[in-house]
């Protein structure tokens, strides 16, 4: 008796580490798709819920072994709040299943910078996917000494061998702020990172010249929470001596500053920001609805007769989205007298001799949501060694600079990328 339970048990100890070896087999064969490698993409940095502006980065996969499965997440120079924090590496596991791979990995990560200093340890955790050239990344970062917690999302594409990641700057429009002057009634709102011809309609607003602003945030948008709305409005069109009203004003969206100059309200749009890149394309999204009357100004100069506008019932509105980088001597970053502007002639935009290179749209009426693609066309050598300005500048109505246009012109825009070397 005592026997047989002594083979039974060899029994049981053999199937056991028969099975066990089996197992450590089928692990050691099992290999996961190598997902290093240098990722471009958008990455979204969030304090407590509050998203901060897309930003372009470039995160890298390396294998950290022999076996695919595990890796080293590397993401340089990370920065939140304004400051840089320092280099994002954590370790990671990665398995596979039905053909996308999943990696996550934690660490307790400690920064030499002076602001990672004060922040102390910080335990960072890591998930993510790999679908064909695609990746999504969340990171998650706990900043005890700050008593907030930082997410980070990340969603890109693999580059090739060889490729060099050009930049990407995203503008989903979704953050607006309070800008221009502010009334006991409402002060109005801008994306960020964007100026507009809202202070000059604000303006009008107060004289009882119109009766809405030219740019606003809409719900009807081609992704997430809002877009913008640009609309061209009936302005009236009168002499007030110190002052021509124009008949039509026409809405204007662009990257620069609004500087108020009442006797050439076309000298009030400062085109462009301080730029050291070469920009490639610009993309987005738009739709564009006519107004139903147009009116003209038979009279030049036209800021001299805006007033005088004469329905023309030959003329359908269309808009305008451009793109221009011109080049600069010295930033002027108080009365921005450097910057290019609505007027015509050699400071005017489209018109002055140091606009290096443009990209235009120029189209009718589009009901549903549209995505467009701009090459720059260049009209000088790109010089890494000068200094530029660029501006994007998004129109309701196209020929606004002459006061031409149809009240009610609405152009609407979202999710703009521009590329840039």
């Amino acid at each position: 008796m005592k026997k047989s339970l002594l083979y039974l048990f060899m029994l049981v100890c053999s199937v056991t580490l028969f099975t066990g070896c089996n197992n450590d087999d089928d692990t050691e064969l099992t290999q996961v798709t190598d997902i290093s490698g240098d990722y471009q993409g958008r990455l979204v940095v969030s304090i407590d819920g509050s998203a901060a502006k897309p930003i372009s980065q470039l995160i890298s996969i390396i294998k950290s072994g022999e076996q695919n499965s595990q890796v080293l997440l590397s993401l340089k120079d990370f920065s939140f709040a304004g400051q840089l924090v320092g280099d994002i590496e954590v370790p990671c596991t990665v398995v596979e299943k039905d053909g996308i791979q999943e990696f996550s990995g934690q660490k307790d990560l400690s920064f030499t910078t002076e602001f990672g200093k004060v922040l102390g340890t910080l335990p960072t955790s890591v998930n993510g996917t790999v679908e064909g050239k695609s990746i999504n990344i969340k990171i998650g970062v706990t900043v005890t000494t700050l008593n907030q917690t930082v997410d980070v999302v990340f969603d890109g594409e693999r580059l090739t061998e060889g490729e060099s990641g050009n930049t990407k700057t995203y503008y989903d429009f979704e953050t607006w702020v309070a800008a221009g002057e502010e009334s006991e009634e409402a002060p109005f709102y801008e994306p960020t990172g964007w100026s507009s011809s809202n202070t000059g309609a604000f303006l009008l607003q107060m004289m009882g010249m119109a009766d809405k602003l030219v740019i606003t945030p809409s719900e009807d948008a081609y992704s997430g929470n809002s877009s913008v709305k640009i609309e061209s409005i009936d302005t009236k069109g009168k002499d007030l001596g110190f002052v021509m009203v124009p008949k039509v004003t026409s809405g204007s969206l662009f990257i620069g500053s609004f500087v108020t100059d009442m006797t050439n309200t076309l000298n009030s749009t400062k085109f462009g920001i301080p730029y050291s890149q070469k920009p490639v394309s610009l993309k987005g999204w738009y739709k564009y609805t006519p107004g139903e009357e147009y009116y003209i100004v038979n009279q030049e100069p036209y800021k001299d007769h805006c007033h005088e506008a004469v329905l023309d019932n030959s003329k359908t509105d269309e808009f305008a989205i451009s793109a221009v980088l011109y080049e600069t001597e010295d930033y002027d970053t108080e009365k921005m007298s450097d910057c290019l502007t609505g007027v015509d002639g050699e400071n005017g935009i489209y018109t002055s001799s140091r606009v290096v290179a443009i990209a235009q749209l120029f189209g009718g009426k589009q009901e549903s949501w549209k995505e467009f693609t701009l090459n720059f066309d260049w009209k000088k050598e790109y010089d890494a060694n000068k200094k530029y300005r660029f501006t994007i500048i998004c129109s309701s109505s196209k020929d606004g600079d002459k006061f031409w246009g149809a009240p009610g012109s609405v152009l609407m825009v979202d999710n703009f990328e521009l590329t840039a070397e």
